[in-house]
């Protein structure tokens, strides 16, 4: 892809990547120790590089505790690589929740930092299953309010990766659906087993073998900006995951890939192995 091609759609994969961080999976971050889930759960320490034709686009470091029946994570996501030196994004995320069976019921979740071209923060609390924003900053006028009760029963981002993992780890399996709402946009998510299959190019001698497949397609649906009737982020964006074993940090997600709709194939790929810390 010609250099100015890929960065002049830069924004576009910050507008959609970035905030959702994926519908593109389990790309969460350290940041420091992860507040509310129990202390007494080891914290896993992972980090991640976004590959968008052949160009290393992210940085990705990560942390949290997953238990039975509550989570706690936190994620900074930054620009990297070349891509770094024409666009800045430097975001710290974090949120909190329970679950309930296999349901899961966050509590909070909050952005702050670096992204298109000045200093954003969103947080969101959650009241009878709705996501109620309690800092939006900056507002966006421009952009189509998304109505509360379409937002009834929407999870955000990072709730929607810890349990898909939360799924992985109890039932070595994925599937369902769900509405993720990251404070401005609406969208749908859903997910299906694809079974055992070999990592497309192999990995590290800790992992790279039979891992187990997720596929996943993510649409937003709502909260586009009022000049974006034709955008292409408007299309489904069809990826897969595939998770491994990986020792005492158990299923990871160890390759992900998202189609995006003006980029192309995204690639997102576990650098380095697991480590668990207290």
């Amino acid at each position: 892809m010609p250099r100015l091609r890929l960065l002049s759609g830069g924004a576009a994969l910050l507008r959609s990547f970035v905030p959702g961080l994926c519908a593109g999976l389990l790309l969460v971050s350290g940041c420091g120790s992860v507040a509310r889930a129990d202390a007494a759960l080891p914290q896993t320490v992972v980090n991640y590089r976004v590959y968008a034709h052949g160009f290393n686009v992210m940085d990705i470091q990560a942390s949290y505790r997953l238990s039975e029946t509550q989570y706690g994570v936190a994620a900074h996501i930054k620009t990297g690589g070349f891509f770094g030196l024409f666009m800045k994004t430097n975001l710290q995320t974090s949120a909190q929740g329970r679950f309930d069976s296999q349901a899961v019921e966050p509590d909070s979740y909050d952005s702050v930092g670096w992204s298109r071209g000045r200093n954003r923060h969103v947080s969101l609390a959650y009241r009878d299953k709705m996501p109620v924003v309690t800092l939006l900053d900056p507002a966006e006028p421009d952009r189509e309010v998304v109505p509360d009760a379409d937002k009834k029963g929407a999870i955000d981002t990072l709730a929607a990766l810890m349990n898909l993992l939360h799924q992985v780890r109890t039932t070595q399996t994925c599937s369902g659906q769900a509405k993720v709402f990251d404070g401005m946009r609406l969208s749908t998510l859903s997910m299906h087993p694809v079974g055992l299959q070999r990592l497309p190019s192999g990995g590290p001698l800790e992992w790279g073998e039979d891992a187990l497949r997720c596929d996943f397609v993510a649409q937003q649906t709502e909260g586009f900006k009022f000049n974006s009737e034709k955008s292409k982020l408007r299309n489904p964006q069809p990826g897969r995951a595939w998770f491994e074993k990986i020792g005492d940090a158990g299923f990871v997600a160890v390759r992900v890939e998202i189609d995006h709709p003006k980029l192309g194939r995204i690639t997102i790929l576990l650098d380095g192995t697991p480590k668990q810390a207290t």
